[in-house]
């Protein structure tokens, strides 16, 4: 599992935002976890992949909530346990960067562990 700062979790699923010194403290950078071990999309039980699907939804509405113009998932599984990144694309963000590149734009918001701590709250308002 990908742990930073703990957004969320229950029995299926754990939510973090991807710790400082990864993605460059890109904010809005989330993991969801399956909770139970699964390679991939195929593993997954159906409760799971239900679960998977209603938190990031929830993600999503509060990341636009908070301001992001738009919310991707992705899911890469480049390692051998299920997990879907989410991540806000802030607004002014070129389009160069829209997609799997938008952590790599140098003027996004990026921050330590007081910002990221400080937008999980924010984000778990409400969710």
């Amino acid at each position: 599992m990908l742990v930073g700062e703990v957004l969320y979790e229950d029995a299926q699923v754990l939510v973090s935002h991807a710790p400082p010194g990864m993605v460059g403290g890109y904010l809005g950078y989330l993991f969801v976890d399956a909770k139970r071990h699964a390679r991939g999309l195929a593993d997954l039980e159906d409760e799971e992949a239900c679960a998977l699907a209603l938190v990031v939804t929830r993600l999503a509405k509060a990341l636009e909530r908070d301001g992001a113009e738009h919310v991707y998932a992705f899911t890469f599984n480049h390692v051998p346990h299920h997990h879907v990144h989410v991540v806000a694309r802030h607004p002014g963000t070129p389009r160069e960067f829209w997609g799997p590149r938008v952590d790599e734009w140098d003027d996004a918001p990026r921050g330590g562990e007081a910002e990221i701590a400080a937008l999980c709250n924010r984000l778990r308002v409400g969710f």
